[in-house]
């Protein structure tokens, strides 16, 4: 029987909806606010693959451990617990940061271009 690497749970935090009142002026779009526990394992390595891969749709706050729904429709159950073992775990990890640091290499390729496209 293999055991947790990585167990986290999602936790529902509020609930915010637009309103004009004075008390609580929000003009925002509704959304949800969701948490996500790890509960064992590498936090920061396991928030960090979750805001790449994050299977409801959810948008991360900064890099925090809070994360926004703007109504998707796999929102996720409160309570609802993500568990992977190493072995599991490992692969989608290294995927998600390899795709990260891809996206910032063509950033700077794309930057450096346009940078020679201005010079005269």
């Amino acid at each position: 029987m293999s055991s947790s690497y990585v167990r986290a749970q999602i936790r529902h935090v509020e609930e915010v909806i637009q309103s004009d009142g004075p008390d609580d002026y929000f003009t925002g779009p509704d959304h949800d606010v969701y948490e996500v526990l790890v509960e064992h394992g590498p936090a920061a390595a396991f928030l960090d693959w979750f805001q790449q891969e994050d299977p409801y749709d959810l948008c991360r706050i900064g890099d925090t451990a809070q994360f926004i729904d703007l109504g998707s429709a796999k929102s996720p159950h409160d309570g609802a617990v993500i568990d992977f073992t190493f072995d599991e775990f490992f692969p989608r990890w290294l995927e998600a940061v390899a795709d990260v640091a891809k996206a910032h290499l063509a950033r700077m390729a794309s930057t450096a271009i346009d940078a020679l496209h201005d010079d005269p």
